[in-house]
C-alpha cells in the first residue's frame, strides 16, 4: 500500500513538472524540429535568457547566432544522451509572459517523446527544474519591487509624521503668539486708557491758556 501511494506520489509530481512542458514543432534556423517549450509567466526575455543559457553553458560552451535570433551548444554533453549532442533554445518575449523552446539533436534525430521516450522525459524534468529557476526569478523581482514599495511607503509615512511634528510646533508657536497678542491687547488698552487720561489733562492745561488769553486786556 505505502509502495502504492510512492508511486502514485511521484507520478502525480512527475505529471506537475511534466504540465509544464510541452512539445510541438518549432522553426529554428535549421528547419522546423521537435522543441520542449516553456511559458514562463511575468518573466521577460533578458532573465529567462540568462538562468537558461547558464543552466545549458553546463552541457558546454553556448554561443549566439545573432542574424537566427537563437543559442547552440554543440557537440556538448547532456546527461542521459550519449555522444556529442547539439542544444539550441530561442526565446520569445510576449505580454506578461516569456516562451523558451528548446532543441536537443543527437546527430541522428531531434529527440521527442514519440522517438525518445525516456530521454525526452529526462530533460522535460531537467527544463522543469530550469523552469522553477526562472519562476522564483520572477517572484525575487516581484518581492524586490514590493519592498521597494514598502520602502516608498515607510519614506511617505516618515514624511507626514515629520509633517504632523511640524504641525504640532506651529500650533505651539501660534498659542505662544496668541498669549503675546494677549498681553498685548492688554497692555494696549492700558496703554490707551492712560492716554486718555494725558489728553483730558491736556486738553484742561489747553482751556487754561485759552482762558487766559481771553482775558487778556479785560482787567
Amino acid at each position: 500500500m505505502k509502495n502504492l501511494i510512492f508511486t502514485l506520489s511521484a507520478l502525480f509530481c512527475m505529471s506537475t513538472l511534466f504540465g509544464q512542458i510541452s512539445e510541438r514543432n518549432a522553426e529554428l534556423s535549421l528547419g522546423n524540429h521537435n522543441a520542449f517549450v516553456s511559458v514562463h509567466e511575468g518573466a521577460n526575455q533578458k532573465m529567462v535568457n540568462k538562468i537558461l543559457e547558464n543552466a545549458i553553458k553546463e552541457y558546454g560552451k553556448v554561443k549566439r547566432n545573432k542574424k537566427a535570433k537563437e543559442w547552440n551548444c554543440l557537440q556538448c554533453t547532456v546527461p542521459g544522451i550519449s555522444g556529442g549532442t547539439n542544444v539550441y533554445f530561442k526565446i520569445e518575449e510576449e505580454k506578461g509572459q516569456t516562451s523558451s523552446y528548446v532543441f536537443f539533436d543527437d546527430g541522428t534525430k531531434f529527440i521527442s517523446s514519440e522517438n525518445a521516450p525516456d530521454i525526452a522525459a529526462s530533460l522535460k524534468t531537467k527544463l522543469s527544474y530550469i523552469g522553477h529557476d526562472i519562476t522564483r526569478a520572477v517572484i525575487k523581482e516581484e518581492l524586490k519591487d514590493e519592498e521597494n514599495n514598502l520602502k516608498d511607503r515607510n519614506k511617505e509615512q516618515e514624511k507626514l509624521e515629520k509633517k504632523n511634528k511640524d504641525l504640532h510646533k506651529d500650533i505651539e508657536e501660534y498659542k505662544k503668539k496668541i498669549s503675546e497678542a494677549e498681553k498685548d491687547i492688554e497692555r494696549n488698552l492700558q496703554e490707551q486708557e492712560d492716554k486718555k487720561m494725558e489728553i483730558e489733562k491736556q486738553s484742561r492745561v489747553i482751556e487754561k491758556v485759552t482762558t487766559r488769553l481771553n482775558n487778556v486786556g479785560k482787567n
